[in-house]
């Protein structure tokens, strides 16, 4: 600032000069008149008078040159003005283009900001989805695996089940099939022992007939003894056929008649022997029948 402003300076300066030496010749006491040795000092004065009006063109001279100067220093204060204003708009500009820049820097700021908290909530949100996602697979895998298990165990069940009605169904069977096996056997031989009895009957009826037979033949008829008499014997026998005891157990009512075939039956021993073994009986008891 002091080498903008050294120019105006200087000539205020030297103004203030200029205007002292005219305050001092101006106020200076008008020349009395002077005797003849004083005019020889007039020469001066004119001199004098001659350097006050070198000395008003001199400050003329300089009056023009400050304000010259000053019209310099006009143009320049307003170039360093205009300088000013560019240097301010420029810098406005530059500040405006900062501001912009930096509101432009905090907004994608704001906005990478903002996009990474939305990634992150979106990760956030993909990280709980696929855990739900991995614990609904846990959950369903469990789930399947206790299908599986009881599933397993109800085939089991159903199998053990089917096994066991098979078993009851193929004892049942089994026992249906014994049964009727020892029905059919049962039969067969109730059917055996009625034709042995049957047969046996007919053994025994021919037994007893053979046993009858050989008493009449050696029965002695009575005198009271009628065709039609009848009376029942009980014998005791030996296996021999030997006779052990006669007892009538059912008589005519004729006691001749009775004795008589106690004495046949006693007389006919030893009695005829079955026709087959089996059908020995150690006591016999028939009907003794006259004729």
């Amino acid at each position: 600032m002091s080498g903008r402003f050294a120019p105006y300076g200087w000539s205020l300066v030297l103004h203030a000069v200029v205007v002292a030496l005219l305050g001092v010749s101006l106020h200076a006491p008008a020349p009395r008149p002077q005797p003849a040795a004083a005019q020889a000092e007039a020469e001066p004065i004119q001199a004098r008078a001659v350097d006050e009006a070198q000395v008003q063109a001199e400050v003329q001279r300089l009056r023009d040159e400050a304000r010259r100067q000053q019209q310099q220093e006009e143009a320049r204060r307003q170039q360093l003005r205009d300088e000013a204003q560019r240097a301010r708009e420029v810098r406005q500009r530059e500040e405006q283009r900062a501001a912009e820049v930096k509101r432009r820097a905090e907004e994608e700021q704001r906005q990478r900001a903002a996009a990474e908290q939305e990634r992150k909530a979106k990760e956030a949100a993909e990280q709980k989805r696929l855990a739900d996602l991995q614990k609904a697979a846990e959950e369903a895998e469990k789930k399947r695996i206790a299908e599986e298990k009881k599933a397993r165990e109800l085939e089991a069940r159903r199998k053990q089940e089917e096994e066991a009605r098979k078993k009851a169904a193929a004892e049942a069977d089994l026992k249906a099939k014994m049964a009727e096996a020892q029905r059919q056997m049962e039969a067969e031989a109730q059917k055996r022992a009625q034709e042995r009895a049957r047969q046996n009957a007919t053994l025994v009826q021919q037994y007893i007939a053979d046993i009858r037979n050989k008493v009449e033949r050696n029965w002695l008829r009575p005198a009271t003894a009628r065709p039609g008499m009848t009376c029942t014997v009980l014998v005791q026998q030996l296996p021999t056929g030997d006779v052990v005891n006669v007892r009538i157990t059912r008589g005519s009512g004729d006691a001749v008649f009775d004795r008589s075939v106690e004495i046949a039956v006693h007389k006919a021993t030893p009695l005829p022997p079955p026709p087959v073994p089996e059908l020995w009986e150690r006591e016999i008891e028939f009907i003794f029948e006259a004729r």
